[in-house]
């Protein structure tokens, strides 16, 4: 009935560790990271394969049910068998519970974050699919039970499961006329309770097993004793009790009016003490019946699909428990030892910024991991017995800090005048410390959290009570080893080691940095830029731990080439530039501080000098005077090619030259040579031009320049043409190595009306060449763009594209036929793989292509997928339609596909990437204000109106079904291993934007909305912001970045964002008074304008600007303005776009047209760029784009729930 009720929208549950990563390093490709060590609280998570959450979730459970786990350690390989022996059909080997203990050792003894239940999962029977398909735990519940039970007969731990876990009720049907009881006694496993019209589960238990049904009526009983229809009651009874008492809640109905499922989300509570006597047939008065909750599984979603996750009370007090609200975080930032420091910070999000502010990197941010050492927990070592790690290992409640600086006790220290608030702190009892286990991720809750757990969209699920007289020993208490077998701790201290290794090889992997050090004594300043000297040792290359000190650092290199270092030296940081050497920024001088703090890198080149000049020469150094390599022609044929600092003005640069050419200062002029279109002409500078700086005049490396004598000649015109001839001339390449012919290149003439394939045929006439494999085919070799595709040879001349003068290259190997296309790819991440190429039909499907692809990329697997890319090669739509012929995706000869790593989600699944805004301290200052204007606050930086992927990071990539609502998809966010660090209240505090050409744009809004009716698709990337209050924003609602101009200059302020209300109106007034508020300046002296990123222009918003179309008005009626809707054409106002502002009373004339330096730079980008783009659009203006009347991807079948167990009886 309920299908894919239970599906998970997060299938990408792996443990992704970003915390080995800072914000200006990248890890070194082809590197795994290790997995992460434990979280503070000293408890281990599951990783969730795919779907996988209500598994892990009943797991924690029965891992910290003490009697569960023990007994289960109690059967050794004598009983279960050896893993190694699981192939021999004649050995007996039960694999499920060797694996249950495998990962029970695990997960208590393993130093790490999270472990995999991959193998447990093999031993189920199942395959991938199973781990993207959710099911519900409590059918879980009875079938592993089921398992373990046909899996342990015959063992001393046959009757573990009905010892713990089995009850008996007794359903009665009692005649009221001659009191004859008919019954019926069943073994029960959980006792399911329904929430209809029960508040709470003492009345759910009263309802259920203690009031009775009459049956009357049409529903009369037939008594066996009376022989007729009597009245009679009916109902259940509890006659025995489990030690561990399970109830299922019934949360899922379908109504059969609407034809839909449902989910009961009305308040059902629960107490923390149960006592079941009250419930009971019959009570002795020597049987225990109190029970204490010790274990609540949640769910969280809706009927469609959702996440589980449990809140479990540590009876045996293993982890270490501290108030949430006084949890600390470590921020990973500089590895300076083999040990990971941090930064220790509070959940709260102002003083997170505020920390920072007092000396934390931000880059910080991005590595966030929880703080642990090993002076917290111990876990099994090499020569360590379990008396020592028992010893070693604190109990729980207390918190130690270990080794690591708290810097935020460190900063509340140093603030004067401030009161810390006190807060009445929950005390810690052993054994009664609640945990959320959640996947991977493990944190502390208080035992009031569980009551908000009674209803609502997450809500109890499943619950689980022990006996109060099931007391622990005091020997078990914190002490994780307790019978646990001899041969299990050595298998998890072997692995231990391991982690211990990978984790020291990774650190000094990637803290290893190679770089090269320059030295003075041998390079001089010449060409306008550093120049090594001829016959001289050019550099040192040198291989170093970043987390060493600058000190270190010297003292290697003098150690080295003590020879070449002044006694009064100084580092600056090199760069290579197309006219040389250039100096940048000086290293610190302070001995002490860490190389990764500076900006040395892997790389980089370090120049050792006095400070002062090279061979007597003074220099400039720094980014303000980079030198640009120009060309400047004097002569016929007289010309210089050297580096101009780009700071020189026009007139300085004049001066120079006029003593390099011999030309008079005052007879100079200079001119730019500008090429278009095969034609050349001079531009001269104006006189306006000389104080103008070289980077205002928008020169740049490689420019050609004309000096000329005024008193000799002026500028002219160099104009070049090609006259056009019935007969095209090509210059054609041979490239058949193997036809015998000594002639390389040749020059070809043909009429541009023959075939492609006549040409073919002159071009081997002339080279003489007699055969050629598979008959040879003809490429284009373009300047620019390269070697192009194989030309199609029923194709003319003319028509296949070919210009006069044109290069083409004959090469062995089949022409394409008239229905193939040519299709290049290359594979990601396999950087070593060079670019290769397949011909493939037009009605091939992407199935095929991808085949076909990966056979001729020669990988064994198929886990990949492919994605187009636009003309310059950047990430386009992925080809998620396996089935779709490469011409409905719109794929042309030529293009170029992506051969990605990793296989395609299951259809009806996306498979999405997630980036986190990088933070920076935010205004607290002006905060209370902005909030007032209805301007919204979030932990990022100003967010640049093109493409910056460097602001932010990537966490991981999420698997997840479209039929998933938005706040499903937050939910499991929140739950990814690389997030367990950062801390966000409730849904709201979170935003999800939209990445669309490297741009945040689109707010995702309606947490009850699909993530199909949101439009996501597996080409959508996801951009997280974690905001300072609560944020739900309706569709009248439009956020914008609002950048202010500064006055006098072409830069604007930080971008503050907007919430724009527009129920009462979208006009340019309203949005002007709303921005005015908001910048503090009076409504009349501001100018605002709409960026067009795309174009790098700006377009002014102003009514009067605006033209009223529609019909004219008659000559008696009063023309009334027009009203203009922003969201419509042409400004189309929508989430992300960038509203500059100017203060007209710095520009009374509104001369400015709020453009930037960069806007310039974009727009001779898009010129170089425009010829291509106008080709390409104009080939998808002749296509018709195939509509997609695919209806939505129904649900998936309902599959069952099956786990297989060998015959062991």
């Amino acid at each position: 009935m309920f299908g894919d009720l239970f599906q998970e929208e997060n299938g990408g549950g792996t443990n992704v560790d970003i915390s080995h990563k800072t914000g200006s390093e990248k890890p070194k490709l082809g590197l795994p990271a290790p997995p992460r060590p434990r979280l503070e609280c000293g408890l281990c998570g599951i990783d969730n394969q795919g779907a996988t959450c209500y598994l892990n979730s009943l797991l924690q459970t029965l891992l910290l049910t003490p009697e569960f786990r023990e007994s289960l350690f109690q059967l050794g390989p004598e009983e279960l068998g050896q893993l190694q022996d699981k192939e021999d059909q004649n050995s007996k080997v039960r694999v499920i519970p060797i694996q249950l203990q495998r990962l029970f050792a695990k997960l208590l003894l393993s130093n790490q974050q999270s472990a995999s239940t991959s193998e447990l999962t093999d031993s189920f029977g199942w395959n991938n699919r199973e781990q993207f398909q959710q099911h519900d735990v409590q059918e879980l519940n009875r079938i592993l039970f089921s398992a373990i039970e046909d899996s342990l007969v015959g063992t001393t731990g046959q009757d573990l499961i009905s010892h713990l876990y089995h009850g008996t009720v007794v359903n009665q049907i009692i005649c009221q006329e001659c009191g004859r009881i008919s019954e019926r006694e069943e073994d029960f496993l959980d006792l399911t309770i329904a929430l209809v019209d029960n508040g709470s589960l003492e009345n759910g238990l009263l309802s259920s097993y203690v009031e009775m049904e009459t049956m009357d009526g049409n529903n009369q009983y037939r008594c066996e004793g009376c022989a007729k229809l009597v009245n009679a009651k009916k109902g259940a009874k509890i006659r025995s009790l489990p030690q561990i008492l399970t109830f299922s809640l019934l949360r899922f109905s379908f109504d059969f009016q609407k034809m839909e499922r449902y989910k009961e989300t009305g308040r059902f509570s629960f107490p923390m003490e149960l006592d079941m006597g009250l419930f009971c047939e019959s009570v002795s008065s020597m049987e225990d019946t109190s029970y204490e909750l010790f274990s609540v599984v949640i769910h969280r979603g809706s009927t469609y699909g959702g996440h589980y996750h449990a809140y479990i009370r540590d009876v045996d007090n293993l982890g270490k428990w501290t108030h949430p609200d006084e949890d600390n975080f470590q921020l990973h930032s500089v590895p300076s030892d083999s040990k990971v420091q941090g930064l220790n910070l509070s959940f709260g999000l102002l003083q997170l910024a505020e920390d920072i502010a007092e000396g934390a990197p931000v880059e910080a941010l991005y590595g966030m991991r929880a703080a642990h050492s090993d002076s917290d927990i111990r876990y099994a070592g090499v020569n360590e017995d379990k008396s020592n790690i028992k010893n070693d290992r604190p109990k729980g409640g207390a918190s130690d800090s270990g080794s690591t600086t708290n810097v935020h006790q460190e900063t509340q220290r140093k603030k004067k005048g401030k009161k810390k608030q006190e807060r009445p702190v929950e005390p810690v009892v052993p054994g009664d410390c609640w945990f959320d286990f959640n996947d991977a991720r493990v944190y502390p809750i208080t035992s009031k959290q569980i009551e908000r757990q009674f209803g609502g969209k997450e809500s109890a699920y499943m619950l689980f009570y022990r006996k109060k007289s099931m007391h622990r020993p005091q020997e078990a208490l914190g002490d994780p080893l307790y019978k646990v077998p001899v041969d299990l701790v050595q298998e998890v201290v072997v692995c231990n080691e391991e982690l211990v290794k990978q984790r020291e090889e990774y650190e000094s992997v990637v803290n290893k940095i190679t770089i090269k050090v320059l030295f003075g004594q041998n390079h001089q300043y010449i060409g306008g830029a550093v120049r090594p000297i001829v016959d001289t040792c050019d550099h040192m290359q040198l291989t170093l731990d970043r987390r060493k000190t600058m000190g270190e650092l010297r003292v290697a290199i003098l150690e080295q080439c003590c020879d070449l270092v002044p006694s009064v030296s100084c580092l600056h940081i090199a760069k290579q530039v197309p006219s040389g050497l250039h100096l940048y920024d000086q290293v610190l001088d302070d001995d002490s501080v860490i190389i990764q703090s500076t900006n040395i890198c892997d790389g980089t080149l370090l120049f050792v000098w006095d400070g002062k000049q090279l061979q007597g020469t003074q220099i400039q150094i720094g980014h303000h005077c980079e030198p640009l390599l120009l060309t400047v022609s004097y002569g016929n044929p007289s010309q210089l090619s050297q580096g101009f600092a780009k700071n020189l003005t026009l007139g300085e640069l004049s001066l120079l030259l006029s003593e390099q050419t011999g030309i008079g200062a005052n007879r100079l002029r200079l001119g730019r040579i500008s090429v278009k279109d095969g034609d050349s002409k001079v531009i001269p500078f104006k006189v306006a031009d000389e104080s103008s700086t070289l980077e205002e005049l928008k020169l740049h490396d490689g420019d050609e320049l004309i000096a000329q004598d005024s008193h000799i000649s002026e500028f002219g015109h160099v104009h070049s043409s090609t006259n056009e001839n019935k007969l095209w001339t090509f210059e054609v390449e041979n490239r058949c190595k193997d036809c015998g012919s000594e002639a390389v290149a040749t020059l070809v003439e043909v009429d541009k009306a023959v075939s492609v394939e006549e040409l073919k045929a002159v071009i081997i006439s002339k080279l003489y060449i007699e055969e050629i494999q598979d008959g040879g085919r003809i490429r284009v070799q373009d300047n620019n763009w390269g070697l192009q595709t194989p030309l199609h040879e029923q194709q003319s001349v003319e028509s296949a594209g070919l210009k006069p003068g044109m290069k083409l290259v004959l090469e062995p190997g089949a022409a394409p036929l008239h229905n193939e296309i040519t299709l290049s790819f290359s594979c990601v991440p396999s950087s070593d793989v060079p670019d290769k190429e397949v011909c493939v039909s037009k009605t091939s499907t992407v199935q095929q292509c991808l085949e076909l692809m990966i056979e001729v990329a020669a990988f064994d697997n198929d886990d990949w997928h492919l994605r187009k890319t636009n003309w310059c090669r950047e990430e386009g739509d992925v080809l998620d339609d396996l089935d779709a012929t490469l011409e409905q995706c719109q794929l042309r000869d030529g293009d170029h596909l992506l051969l990605e790593a990793g296989k395609l989600p299951p259809k009806g699944f996306l498979k999405l990437p997630v980036f986190l805004a990088k933070c920076s301290r935010p205004d607290t200052t002006k905060m209370s204000s902005q909030f007032s204007r209805g301007e919204q606050g979030t932990l990022g930086v100003s967010i640049p109106r093109t493409t910056d992927n460097s602001r932010r990071v990537h966490v991981d990539s999420i698997i997840i079904a479209k039929t998933f609502t938005l706040a499903d998809l937050k939910l499991q966010i929140m739950t990814l291993p690389s997030m367990t660090d950062i801390a966000i209240p409730t849904l709201d505090f979170l935003r999800i934007r939209l990445i669309e050409n490297g741009r945040l744009t689109s707010v995702l809004r309606g947490h009850s909305q699909t993530l199909q009716r949101l439009k996501l698709t597996n080409s959508s990337q996801l951009c997280l912001q974690i905001l300072q209050q609560e944020e739900d924003l309706r569709k009248n609602q439009v956020l914008l970045h609002i950048q202010q101009r500064v006055p006098e200059t072409r830069t604007y302020t930080h971008y503050r964002e907007l919430i724009w209300d527009i129920s009462k109106g979208a006009t340019p007034e309203m949005l002007r008074q709303v921005i005015a508020d908001l910048v503090l300046l009076p409504v009349e002296t501001i100018a605002i304008a709409k960026y067009l990123c795309d174009k790098y222009e700006w377009m002014p918003i102003d009514s009067s600007s605006f033209v009223r179309k529609g019909k004219k008005h008659q000559k008696n009626q009063k023309k009334s303005p027009p009203k203009i809707n922003l969201r419509n054409s042409p400004y189309q106002i929508k989430d992300g776009d960038v509203i500059g502002v100017k203060d007209l009373t710095f520009d009374p004339l509104n001369t400015d047209d709020f453009s930037t330096p960069a806007d310039d730079e974009g727009k001779a980008l898009l010129i170089l760029a425009a010829e291509e783009k106008r080709r390409r659009r104009k080939e998808n203006q002749n296509r018709t784009n195939a509509s997609d009347n695919s209806s939505p991807s129904s649900k998936r079948q309902e599959v069952g729930l099956t786990i297989k167990v060998g015959n062991f009886r």
